[in-house]
């Protein structure tokens, strides 16, 4: 009977660490359909968004799109980590609650969002702008940026609003 009860104390730690994990998305705009040229914005590679930018541009010429020196489309994308405790709001709405901590948790939250907008050049009309949130104990930003890339460009051909998903994973 005591290895059965050390096996379920260990096994209740470490669940802090693991279990699900929720996405939260944001997308706005008419949408785009079909795949066009792309430029994006010019950024050095040691800039904090530059890995970001090129997971961006990776996901959109999976879709079909061409990155080029004159595109039809202008791409911007930001990122950005901050403690979850904070919450983040303006006069009319807030942006991000704060999280609470877990019992037994081992190490405060962060959260990690992308956001991602695509306008059109001739016009700059705002055709797509599309962001993915989570909150992480242990993942780093990096861990983390594949499905905010691609949840963050997911309702491109067709935003959906603001909404949430939810998967297990690393913590």
């Amino acid at each position: 009977m005591g290895r059965l009860a050390t096996s379920c104390i260990a096994a209740f730690l470490l669940s802090s660490c693991g279990g699900p994990i929720e996405t939260r998305i944001s997308s706005t705009g008419p949408g785009v359909a079909m795949p066009t040229s792309i430029l994006a914005e010019k950024i050095e590679a040691a800039a904090p968004n530059a890995v970001a930018r090129d997971m961006v541009v990776a996901k959109l010429e999976e879709k079909g799109f061409t990155l080029g020196d004159t595109g039809a489309l202008q791409l911007h994308v930001a990122v950005s980590e901050r403690d979850a405790a904070i919450s983040v709001a303006t006069d009319k709405s807030e942006i991000s609650k704060a999280k609470q901590r877990r019992p037994l948790q081992s190490c405060a939250d962060k959260e990690y969002r992308l956001a991602v907008a695509l306008s059109r050049i001739s016009d700059g009309a705002l055709l797509y702008r599309g962001s993915a949130a989570e909150y992480h104990c242990k993942a780093t930003l990096a861990q983390a940026m594949p499905t905010l890339v691609a949840l963050a460009l997911a309702d491109l051909a067709a935003p959906k609003g603001d909404y949430a998903l939810t998967r297990g994973g690393f913590e």
